[in-house]
């Protein structure tokens, strides 16, 4: 009888990669690669994650085009990308039957609720399997946050520290698996975009927006017209991790610009970069931002039980709104719009319709490409009025499309059923002032926006004037508001009337 031999298992590091589907200035990577075993990169496609509500296909397209990316990175610096598909402590599992895992190392991740309690899955698992989970800072975001006190000081010293570069990696013999998967994902009918995942594609939009794009980014921004160029475009590629925020920063740092007018651009940039930070350690702070209201007492604010009626026709570009009409459907198209018009939809979703941001949120969230739940929620909170320390600010789409569109150039290319009227009659759609010829194709508007304006405000101020109301307020200030560093990046994301503080413009992330 033949005694069976008995392999001996390969010792390994596993890098997870999740958001942050890069080679270079990854902590995790160059961790793993600098101890006594072979690296193991891998990315676990979850069905689960991926049939959450905050999901779309178009979320995915951009994600398996910045896998192809990395893999083939990762291939040169010895190791290629190792793509495994199901629920992840199986998957795992799987892998500790193969090998004998040292150690699994990966970034934190400031994700959806959905996440959270994954890593906290994996986290517990490794404790009972005696395999130590290696967590890296993200970025500047922090985990287990007291107050923001010292958080704008720490973060410019975080950026300040050189970039990692890639590593050298140990090649294993495992079998890479296609990058594909067969999917139907949860209520979604948009896919593509205008915008390929991958660091390389990140690189060519932030060279370009620096070589000429971005000369008047500030005055273009909140064109829906100008945005689209004058913006870096480069929000998807930092949602994802193909590029981390210290890269681009340091990029900025080590290049000198021609035209007078980029510094001017650089320090608008450079702003809305540590905003974007800003707004994801709120999500770092509290996961629930995402399903309640960061001030309690707004929760019966809104009917959680939206209007389907005009939700549907607020996420099909059918408000009889010319200008938010256009511009969702611009947003639906491409996968991207500008801040100004993310901002109008938003607010006009949850003051003039009155419906419940966590309804409208989830519609936008599919169709933005970039979408970030780290920025995406709090923003969304933010624009509807239920964070108890921010300004109210119910925008007039019918103002903001005479400010940003007053030729309508835009509105006729999105909303051609009103290509027959006059700019004058176009920009008098939706305000009842006078009786329109809107062809059997176009509609009606849904709601009396002066009307629906007014109430939505009374609404919002009477919940402010609750008793409580300023202390849980203060204590959202305390642990969540913005403070001001040395570069004045930051000056206050607080209300005037209840903090006595300076009222800054609406800071935004127009990438």
């Amino acid at each position: 009888m033949k005694r069976e031999i008995s392999r001996k298992k390969t010792v390994v590091n596993i890098v997870w990669f999740k958001r942050d589907l890069r080679s270079s200035d990854h902590a995790p990577l160059n961790e793993a690669a600098l101890g006594e075993y072979p690296v193991l990169p891998i990315y676990v496609f979850e069905p689960d994650y991926w049939e959450q509500e905050d999901a779309a296909h178009r979320h995915w397209e951009f994600t398996k085009k910045s896998l192809e990316f990395l893999r083939t990175d990762l291939s040169a610096l010895g190791q290629a990308l190792v793509f495994r598909q199901g629920k992840i402590l199986k998957v795992f599992e799987d892998l500790r039957t193969e090998f004998s895992i040292n150690a699994i190392y990966c970034h934190q991740e400031t994700g959806n609720a959905w996440t959270f309690e994954r890593d906290k899955s994996v986290r517990s698992w490794g404790r009972v399997n005696g395999i130590k989970i290696l967590e890296y800072q993200n970025n500047s975001i922090v985990r287990g946050l007291v107050d923001r006190d010292n958080w704008a000081a720490n973060r410019d010293k975080f950026m300040s520290k050189c970039i990692l570069a890639k590593p050298n990696i140990r090649p294993l013999k495992i079998d890479l698996s296609q990058i594909s998967v067969d999917m139907n994902f949860r209520g979604n009918s948009v896919k593509n975009s205008q915008q390929i995942g991958g660091a390389e594609n990140g690189w060519k939009y932030l060279e370009s927006f620096f070589k000429g794009r971005g000369n008047n980014y500030k005055q273009d921004m909140s064109s829906p017209l100008l945005a689209e160029t004058a913006c870096s475009r480069i929000s998807p590629y930092l949602a994802y991790g193909n590029l981390s925020v210290r890269e681009v920063l340091w990029f900025v740092k080590n290049n000198s610009f021609k035209d007078k007018k980029m510094p001017s651009s650089v320090k608008s940039f450079k702003s809305r970069l540590a905003w974007k930070d800003h707004f994801s350690q709120k999500l770092e702070d509290d996961f629930l931002i995402e399903v309640a209201c960061l001030h309690r007492s707004y929760e019966s604010l809104r009917p959680k039980t939206p209007d389907m009626t005009l939700l549907t026709a607020w996420k099909n570009g059918e408000t009889g709104f010319p200008f938010v009409d256009a511009c969702m459907r611009y947003l639906r198209k491409t996968g991207w719009i500008n801040f100004r018009m993310r901002a109008m939809l938003m607010s006009f979703a949850s003051y003039h319709l009155w419906l419940d941001w966590r309804n409208s949120g989830k519609i936008l969230a599919k169709f933005f490409t970039d979408y970030d739940p780290g920025i995406h929620w709090p923003q969304v909170q933010m624009q509807s009025g239920t964070t108890g320390i921010n300004a109210i600010r119910i925008y007039n789409p019918i103002k903001q499309g005479i400010d940003q569109d007053p030729q309508g150039v835009f509105i006729r290319k999105w909303v051609p059923e009103l290509c027959h009227l006059t700019t004058a009659e176009l920009h008098k759609v939706g305000t009842g002032a006078m009786r329109l010829n809107l062809g059997s194709s176009y509609p009606e508007a849904v709601v009396d926006l002066n009307r629906a304006g007014k109430y939505a405000r009374e609404k919002v101020w009477e919940v402010r004037k609750l008793d409580g109301f300023s202390k849980q307020a203060k204590d959202i200030v305390k642990k969540h508001g913005s403070r001001q560093n040395k570069s004045r990046d930051f000056v206050s994301d607080r209300s005037k009337p209840k903090f006595k503080s300076r009222i800054n413009r609406q800071k935004s992330f127009d990438f």
